[in-house]
């Protein structure tokens, strides 16, 4: 009984390793991002443009006076703005250690590479070169009596510097996703064999689908739910929707299998609750090997593709309004820009930095005025306090 009770303890701590290890990560990062006065200033600033509901590239120049005057350099500043924007939390740094052990997992990860990425180019061509997804969204509308529109995105004009925090902000998904699969899969009743085959698969399609449908939804598009009152954008439904079954359902799981170990009711070959912990840290990080694999091929080469075609479908079919979604105090408002079409045509992620500020930017620029309030004609100056006495 004790020795039992000391193999559980054991296979805690394996499993708590990521967690431990993950705690100084942290606060590393939090030191390569800045916090001193000056850094936690500029994340401030930059805190307060996205809370109005502003893109960056409308305070570019505003954004970098301030950095050369604190003064902040330009990677730094890149690396605040990053961080704000795609904020990196535990989860993300209890995969970093693949890094460390990529002898270990690095070749697992680099197999199932090989077979996923003919699957991820399969998926491209069904569901956007064959307009599946298009269909599928269509279908969700209807169902769901939603609308669609466009929402400017708040991260145009960002410094890149740092661009690999985007990347990272996307690792988790596709890592305990895999681990998820794996003990679903456990519990069924299928030789070693045959339920490593099946894991494997069932990672493989189910990341090929989620890699497209996230690479062709990062964009501007949002369903509107007007009846609920709520705006759904379309790159964060499978987070919002994949987080919760996920997380909870490996909370459930990884507690059973260590319940039936400590009773002596699992019959499996990971019976021993030490080697089943070690087989989970194998599992996890050989799923983060391939997630930093895939945003390296894929989305550093074919995701943009995969979303100007997936977003020209939905212009075409629906062509809907791009609106800019501001707040000043209190005040909320939702100002139709253009349509996404001529968004989309302009190519504002270059242009709109040196676009001139013209009379219709003015007119949709909120008013300081409250709504019945008549605005004052200016006060004609006194032109003696001028001349001298």
């Amino acid at each position: 009984m004790a020795e039992d009770f000391t193999s559980l303890l054991i296979a805690v701590s394996v499993l708590l390793g990521p967690i431990i290890l993950a705690l100084p990560l942290r606060f590393w990062w939090t030191f390569r991002v800045g916090n001193q006065p000056e850094h936690v200033r500029y994340r401030s600033w930059v805190r307060q443009v996205l809370d109005a509901g502003e893109p960056l590239s409308t305070r570019r120049q505003e954004l970098d006076h301030l950095a050369r005057g604190l003064p902040i350099d330009i990677t730094r500043q890149g690396r605040i703005e990053m961080d704000v924007l795609h904020p990196l939390k535990l989860p993300h740094f209890m995969l970093l250690p693949v890094l460390i052990l990529s002898p270990l997992v690095g070749l697992i990860g680099a197999i199932l590479f090989i077979l996923l990425f003919p699957l991820i180019l399969v998926a491209e061509w069904i569901l956007i070169d064959r307009g599946l997804l298009a269909k599928i969204v269509d279908l969700v509308l209807k169902l769901m009596h939603w609308g669609i529109i466009g929402i400017h995105r708040l991260d145009t004009g960002v410094r890149e510097e740092d661009a690999m925090v985007e990347h990272m902000h996307r690792l988790p998904t596709t890592a305990f996703l895999g681990l998820f699969c794996y003990l679903i899969v456990s519990y069924m009743p299928l030789p070693t064999w045959l339920g490593i085959a099946f894991t494997v698969l069932l990672f493989l399609l189910l990341t090929s689908v989620i890699v497209i449908v996230k690479a062709a939804s990062h964009g501007e598009l949002v369903f509107a739910d007007t009846s609920q009152r709520r705006l759904q954008p379309m790159e964060r439904l499978v987070d919002d929707i994949l987080a919760p079954v996920v997380g909870l359902g490996l909370l459930f799981l990884l507690s059973r299998q260590l319940f039936l170990t400590q009773i002596g009711a699992s019959n499996s070959v990971f019976a021993d609750p030490i080697w089943f912990a070690g087989i989970v840290l194998i599992v996890l990080y050989s799923a983060a090997a391939v997630a930093i694999m895939v945003e390296i091929s894929f989305f550093g080469l074919r995701s943009e593709r995969v979303r100007m075609v997936f977003q020209n479908q939905m212009v075409e079919k629906y062509n809907p309004m791009l609106y800019a979604f501001t707040r000043e105090h209190d005040r909320m408002e939702l100002n139709p820009l253009r349509s996404l079409k001529d968004h989309l045509d302009a190519d504002e992620q270059h242009v709109e930095g040196t676009e001139a500020f013209n009379f219709e930017d003015m007119l949709r620029t909120p008013s300081t005025l409250q709504e019945g309030e008549d605005a004052t004609p200016p006060k004609t100056p006194e032109l003696d306090s001028f001349t001298g006495d």
